[in-house]
């Protein structure tokens, strides 16, 4: 019979049944090693304990490999190779079935209507309770790259668990890509922000409002912020971030290195001595790492690695956790000094180790090197028992993962004594949190072979395929004839300006659908025109018409909306027409919005969005005692001094309201326009796609509802 470790992650092909007695043993078995996946670094004592290299002693200064853990790299790599030829969609599906940890998560949200619930609230959840990270009541917590919130929600449940209200004083602080910034690219943030929109104090965008850690002056600034907010005492820090890696599968601790760093050095310049530290990692084969977790073995008292029960079993992600954080440990201002100035240089790609090879003590990598195979093992065993399931029928084995699943969901609740929270203890209503988003997304459509095929594919292929999500996209429900927008504030609409980096590039937006804006920076990518600028957007105001035309070379997306923004205020001053009316008009970033609301608010009495040929959006009434508004706000959009405009209105006036759905829908419309105006087969002849062609007739049909 098969070890334990092998029967849970790689069931026997034959697929008998097991004798009951076998089966009780196998399933206990199962149980342990789900929520004991874990490891813990042992530190030799006296003159042989573990340092970080002296000040004289030359750090990035040799790149090496431990050949050792590259084999096991290789053999991890010739696993998950398995899976190219699996629809990434179907594939997820199958392993969301068969997940053991699934039903943990739907009866947090069902049965103890928990707040904010997701995989990453369960994780942090089961980490809390096997390690103190918290130690009192009374804590200051930093969570980086923390969209869209729920370890701070699971830290609210678990304190609400542990002690009475009474006694819990925890002040907290968050960090991410800013959602708001349409500079940050779709792909790489976390655009959910249900939960951030009401705690937008709590949250730090920095002076630039990227929420770009990588930036080094955004450290300095978030360092600054928790020294004044609280007065030097962060108890906890997180550090949950990632990159997409689906392009490279390959390489995702390379393409994650520079992150890690940027964490791990915002933790320790602001973490206070006998603190604790989170950081989610990966697979640990790369001398980068093992150079970064040989510094935090030197300077925190235990460090462990733990993978909790509620983690994917077939994805590469571990949690390093780091207990009493000794912040006197000799060199270490000079190592965090050379690490910034690291970072610091923005092409990069920090792949070469912190520490040079014979700095590293033999013992620590001995050690290293048996937790990679602990947990490259139990990753490659799950994923061999993941396609074992998908391509077999073995009855047995599917009704033995339905057991497991209300198994482990019942050990979660008894382990980590679950209980009930209320609602006046929660953070957010739970109602504004537990709203669906409205859509989902398939950012990835096939397998990772035909993408790959079709990436190096002709251009009448790749228009085949965004013809298909654009079809798909046609038949979702976009909204309604006319939108809908109804003036009843009865308060004045104030000016509340905030700056940062200007937009270089228009990657993002709330203002529209996310599948559609995906599907804008496909065509964008494919045809190298960008599909805003294609309806030839322009706005009359009565006998005088505005074009607003696209970036010039080397002008950034920020400068053309300024521009056409002033000029068209110092039209409506000077003229004073009693309409303007945007036709094909896309108002997608916070600075074009809150302008728009402004002259709808402020300087006309009426407004109407409009489905029609031409799309328009029309102001009419002009007040006549608006020039002093116009005149103060010309004279911002002109001084950017200070920085750029981001927006002159508060958030709250112009998210999950009447007005930006109104919005959202407008922008939708114009924009699918757009695209089928570019797609249509008037501007390209339709490829020839027979079901024996590979390439092509494999690419799965996107399910983007929104």
């Amino acid at each position: 019979m098969n070890s334990p470790l092998k029967q849970s992650f790689h069931p026997p092909l034959q697929g008998k049944p097991h004798p009951m007695a076998d089966y009780q043993s196998i399933r206990h078995s199962e149980l342990e090693q789900l929520f004991e996946k874990k490891f813990h670094y042992q530190k030799p004592r006296g003159n042989e304990s573990w340092q970080l290299p002296s000040q004289n002693e030359a750090l990035f200064s040799e790149f090496y490999q431990f050949e050792a853990l590259q084999g096991l790299r290789e053999q991890l790599n010739a696993v998950k190779s398995r899976l190219n030829d699996y629809g990434v969609q179907e594939w997820s599906a199958h392993t969301n079935r068969r997940d053991p940890s699934g039903e943990v998560s739907w009866r947090l949200k069902n049965d103890t209507k928990a707040e904010f619930v997701t995989v990453a609230w369960c994780k942090f959840f089961e980490c809390l309770h096997r390690y103190p990270l918290v130690k009192s009541p009374v804590v200051n917590t930093l969570h980086l790259c923390e969209a869209p919130g729920a370890f701070i929600a699971s830290l609210n449940h678990y304190l609400h668990s542990i002690y009475s209200p009474d006694e819990i004083n925890w002040r907290w602080r968050s960090t991410t890509l800013n959602p708001y910034y349409e500079g940050n690219a779709l792909n790489q943030m976390i655009t959910d922000d249900r939960f951030i929109f009401h705690t937008l104090d709590n949250w730090l965008f920095h002076k630039d409002l990227t929420g770009n850690l990588l930036d080094v002056a955004n450290i300095e600034h978030l360092t600054e912020r928790c020294s004044e907010d609280f007065q030097g005492q962060v108890d906890l820090i997180t550090a949950d971030g990632s990159i997409d890696c689906a392009a490279q599968p390959d390489c995702q601790e390379e393409i994650v290195v520079r992150l890690f760093f940027a964490e791990v050095l915002s933790a320790l310049k602001i973490l206070t001595s006998g603190g604790s530290f989170l950081v989610k990692m990966f697979t640990l084969f790369e001398a980068c790492s093992v150079s970064l977790l040989y510094m935090l073995n030197c300077i925190f008292e235990n460090v462990h690695i733990f993978k909790p029960a509620t983690s994917k079993r077939g994805n590469s992600e571990v949690y390093v956790i780091c207990l009493n954080y000794q912040r006197n440990t000799p060199g270490l201002p000079h190592l965090l000094k050379e690490m910034q100035s690291k970072l610091a240089q923005p092409n990069d790609t920090m792949v070469m180790p912190l520490f040079a090879r014979s700095q590293i003590p033999p013992d620590f990598t001995m050690q290293h090197e048996i937790a990679c195979r602990l947990y490259m093992k139990l990753q490659s065993d799950a994923i061999e028992g993941s396609i074992y399931a998908y391509e077999s029928n073995d009855r047995h084995y599917l009704r033995h993962l339905h057991h497991l699943r209300g198994l482990v969901s019942n050990t979660y609740y008894s382990r980590y004594k679950v209980k009930l929270l209320e609602d006046s203890l929660c953070i957010v209503d739970k109602e504004a949190t537990s709203k669906a988003l409205g859509f989902s997304v398939p950012v990835y459509g096939g397998s990772y072979t035909e993408r790959e095929n079709l990436k190096h594919g002709d251009l009448l292929k790749q228009i085949y395929c965004l013809r298909r999500e654009f079809n798909q996209l046609e038949k979702c429900p976009s909204g309604r004839p006319v939108y809908s927008y109804v003036k009843d504030r009865v308060d004045i609409l104030e000016l509340h300006v905030s700056r940062g980096a200007p937009v270089q590039n228009l990657q993002s937006s709330l203002f529209a659908s996310e599948p559609i804006l995906l599907l804008r920076l496909r065509i964008l990518d494919t045809f190298g025109l960008d599909p805003v600028w294609q309806s030839a957007p322009k706005c009359q105001l009565e006998n005088k018409t505005l074009n607003y035309l696209p970036p010039t070379e080397n002008e950034s997306f920020h400068s053309t909306q300024r521009r056409f923004f002033i000029d068209l205020l110092k039209a409506v001053r000077e003229l004073q027409p009693q309409s303007i009316v945007f036709h094909k008009f896309l108002f997608l970033t916070h600075y074009s919005a809150s302008l728009l609301l402004f002259l709808m608010e402020t300087i006309y009495q009426d407004c109407s969005f409009e489905c029609n040929q031409s799309q328009t959006l029309s102001l009419t009434k002009f007040k006549s005692a608006a020039n002093n508004e116009i005149d103060q706000v010309l004279e911002l959009l002109k001084d950017e001094q200070a920085g750029a405009i981001h927006c002159l209105l508060k958030i709250k006036e112009l998210q999950k309201n009447q007005f930006s759905n109104a919005l959202i829908q407008h922008n939708n419309n114009v924009l699918l326009t757009c695209f089928r105006g570019m797609l249509g087969e008037e501007s390209f002849p339709m490829p020839v796609a027979p079901a024996s062609n590979p390439e092509v007739s494999a690419i799965q049909e996107p399910a983007a509802v929104f």
